[in-house]
């Protein structure tokens, strides 16, 4: 039964599995690793409740010096529906209004409500580029495996999405503004943690391990087979 529309600490594990790099991760770690990055994210809430009380999040995105700007698009990318975006370098938040009516309506909530809610969720990644550091670097696994050789070191990105539920539950929580409507049948914002690079570097990988007979030698697929 769920009572928020973010998940909680328990079921924002789930997002690990939908990060590409999800198969790398040992099973024994993946409760562990979740854990601490929405306790990072509660961390995060509970110092910015601290330094900024009684402000809304719209304010507490104004005295960090951050635009939101407001588009009226439903914003869909394959089959991810963005509700809004972060872009660090132009300290500017944009929100897709379309998009957030659709999962407001789903999740019985006003428009206002879910907006504050996303609008949250962005603050955190905010404060990562600022001040925490990337949450995604808090566990890392190879970026390029082939057999047993193993290349360079990559963060997870979902980690960064479950710090920023973290945020946005503790920050609601403490306010006593979390939504109460049981939606059991209601979908949950999915923030699907893509990683585009991992993309480029299996195929840079595969290109090296394809044209390079070391490589080939070292993973063991490169063993001529006797026979007819």
């Amino acid at each position: 039964m769920r009572v928020y529309p973010f998940p909680d600490k328990i079921a924002s594990r789930e997002e690990l599995k939908r990060d590409l790099l999800y198969r790398r991760i040992p099973p024994q770690d993946l409760a562990a690793i979740a854990d601490r990055a929405w306790e990072t994210g509660a961390a995060a809430a509970r110092a910015a409740l601290e330094e900024h009380p009684d402000k809304s999040i719209y304010a507490v995105a104004a005295a960090e010096g951050l635009a939101v700007e407001h588009r009226d698009v439903d914003k869909v990318s394959g089959s991810v529906r963005y509700f809004s975006e972060y872009y660090s370098g132009r300290k500017t938040i944009f929100i897709y209004d379309a998009s957030v009516r659709k999962w407001a309506a789903a999740n019985g909530l006003t428009q206002d409500a879910a907006e504050e809610l996303i609008l949250s969720h962005e603050i955190f990644h905010h404060y990562e580029c600022t001040r925490l550091g990337p949450t995604s670097r808090q566990y890392t696994v190879p970026q390029v495996e082939l057999g047993p050789v193993r290349l360079g070191k990559v963060g997870i990105r979902a980690l960064s999405e479950i710090g920023a539920h973290g945020f946005s539950y503790t920050w609601y929580e403490a306010r006593g503004k979390l939504p109460h409507r049981e939606r059991p049948d209601g979908p949950a914002l999915r923030n699907h943690a893509v990683n585009s690079q991992q993309f480029q570097s299996r195929d840079t990988a595969k290109k090296i391990f394809e044209d390079n007979p070391i490589m080939r030698a070292l993973s063991g697929k490169g063993r001529m087979k006797h026979g007819k």
